[in-house]
This record gives structure tokens, sequence and C-alpha cells, in this order.
């Protein structure tokens, strides 16, 4: 089935075959919020905390983390089955996040605001590779002007990607990609952090965009 398929997911959902779940939230976006690497306040607007974006959150355990960081926090994924998951565990712990279930690709045409941030992981790897250059297309509509994408791309491969999803991440095609649709990548690293399962697969890049 195809990916860019909602059935395609709700079916894996539905199934238990949610092998990208880790079980809780990512260890590398806890590590950075601990160390305040993550933007919180938006600079020059006192006090709003920042609007940050998660795509395909599945299950949306970094949504919890963000939400109960005071970020807010809009949680976007295709299928209904994790997000009825997650907005059940928001009511349990009285916590505020927008969720949007649509093709992420949709997201401008439903009047979305631009954000200050998005975290992205494990959707990049998700989408069909032949809209790759479409999804940073699509991140520059969604960022705001000096807004950032925190992105840690996983599974990290050296050739173009064949079979999947996952779906392998070629570090030079992001590079390209990124830079062509107006973000400055500020820093990178291999996270000494990642789950045990993928330490050494995965890459950290903090971009910027211009303007």
């Amino acid at each position: 089935m195809d990916v860019s398929v909602a059935e395609y997911w709700s079916e894996r959902y539905r199934r238990g075959e949610t092998g990208w779940d880790l079980g809780g939230e990512t260890p590398v976006l806890r590590e950075l919020l601990q160390g305040e690497h993550f933007p919180a306040v938006v600079q020059g607007a006192t006090g709003r905390a920042a609007r940050v974006l998660v795509p395909g959150c599945g299950y949306g355990h970094d949504v919890l983390l963000l939400a109960r960081r005071g970020y807010e926090t809009i949680a976007v994924d295709f299928a209904p089955e994790p997000l009825a998951w997650l907005a059940e565990r928001l009511r349990q712990e009285e916590l505020l996040a927008q969720l949007l279930c649509e093709d992420i690709f949709q997201l401008p045409d439903r009047g979305l605001e631009p954000v200050d941030v998005v975290w992205e992981y494990t959707c990049y790897c998700a989408i069909d590779p032949r809209r790759r250059s479409d999804y940073f297309a699509l991140m520059a509509r969604l960022i705001r002007p000096g807004g950032w994408l925190f992105g840690l791309f996983f599974p990290l491969g050296s050739e173009p990607p064949t079979s999947g999803p996952p779906f392998p991440v070629v570090r030079t095609e992001v590079l390209a990609l990124a830079q062509r649709y107006g973000f400055r990548l500020e820093w990178s690293m291999i996270p000494q952090t990642s789950h045990p399962a993928r330490q050494g697969r995965e890459e950290l890049m903090v971009w910027k965009k211009e303007g």
C-alpha cells in the first residue's frame, strides 16, 4: 500500500506494526530541553512560548514532553488511531496541544499560522522519498522567518532509498534540499543519547530559516 495514503498508516496502527515507536519520549529531545538548547520563548515576544509543530507525531510522546514544558504544541498525524491515544493522555495529564489529523502537505491550505519551531523525527523517513523536496518546501512555508527546524534524521544511509518505510536518509541530500529552501545549518551532531537501537544511526541537524 502507498505510504502517501492515510489508510496505510491506520492499518499499521490497527495491527500493532509500529516499530518506529520507542514507547516514550525521544532521549535526544529530552536532552535538548534539559540543556536549554531548544527555543523556549520567542525573541522579541515577551512571555510568549514558542509554537512547535511535530509532523508525523504518532502516539505523541514528544508532544506530551513539549506540552509539559509549556510549549504551544501542534501535533499532526495522518492516522486517527494514535491521535486518539494522545488526546486521552493529554486529558489525563490536563495538558493542552492542538491535534490535527491531516496529510502534512495539506497544512498550508488549512490556514495554519507559521510556527517558531518544527521538531522533525521519523516523519521525513516515512514519506515517499520522491516528495522529499516537497517536504522542505513545506517546511519553508510553515516556519516563520528566523524560526527553527530541529531535525533528528533517521536512519542514516549512503545510497538513495529503494525500500521502506523507514526510507534511508542521505545526509548530502538533506543538506542540499534544506539550503535550497532557505535554511542555514547552525550545527549538527551524532547524538550520544540516542535510543540504544538507534545509536550512531541518526544525526541531529539544527537549521535556521533565513529572512
